[in-house]
């Protein structure tokens, strides 16, 4: 590892498999950089560490489904690279600036396939994902829009996102942007936000958590 990968994995060392003796490159992104692409070659496995991407596909209907947003430590290319894919199946793109770490997979493939520490890991994220997959494609189907919003303004807040993507969380939600807005609007005439300078602000904590129930989006 060169001085500033090092310094970037020493920073995350705590939260991510064992790496030393792999030949691991960094790379920092930018807002709306795109991070993997459907159909393209899976060359990397990547481990993001810092900032904030979204999960998208694209549909037989030709519509694009928003499936997931990242944030913490995630993995990229560990499904594809688990079931010996040889394409990433998914777009991902950043929404803010952040840094990942990168493994390339022509030189050490075989060695990360062989490394029973580094399975484990990918693993454990794997079902990590399939669980939080299965847990929102449950609350999209049996709880109305205003609730599931609700939790995620709650989770928006715990994670210090001031700034609420409409048309992204409108994907997320698996509703219309006008219906997104007019639930908006009803929790801000109910006193539950504010809308200031183009923001939501989070005012009655209390009445969002009693909205949301056990609807959560950690």
């Amino acid at each position: 590892m060169d001085a500033r990968t090092y310094a970037l994995w020493r920073k995350h060392v705590d939260k991510l498999p064992p790496l030393e003796g792999y030949p691991v490159s960094s790379h920092r992104f930018t807002a709306g950089e795109q991070l993997a692409s459907a159909g393209e070659p899976l060359t990397n496995l990547c481990f993001v560490v810092e900032g904030y991407a979204t999960v998208h596909r694209m549909m037989e209907n030709g519509r694009v489904a928003l499936l997931r947003e990242y944030q913490g430590i995630q993995c990229i290319g560990e499904l594809e690279f688990l079931m010996r894919y040889p394409t990433l199946t998914c777009d991902i793109r950043a929404t803010t600036a952040g840094a990942m770490l990168c493994i390339p997979l022509d030189e050490v493939g075989e060695k990360l396939a062989a490394d029973a520490a580094i399975l484990a890991f990918l693993g454990r994220e794997v079902a990590r994902k399939l669980e939080r997959t299965s847990r929102l494609a449950t609350q999209d189907r049996l709880y109305p829009v205003s609730a599931r919003l609700a939790a995620y303004l709650l989770y928006a807040q715990r994670n210090r996102q001031q700034d609420v993507h409409l048309t992204r969380l409108s994907e997320l939600m698996g509703t219309s942007y006008r219906h997104l807005l007019r639930t908006l609007r009803e929790f801000c005439d109910a006193g539950w936000l504010t809308h200031e300078a183009g923001q939501y602000r989070v005012l009655d904590a209390e009445a969002l958590a009693r909205m949301a129930g056990q609807i959560r989006y950690d």
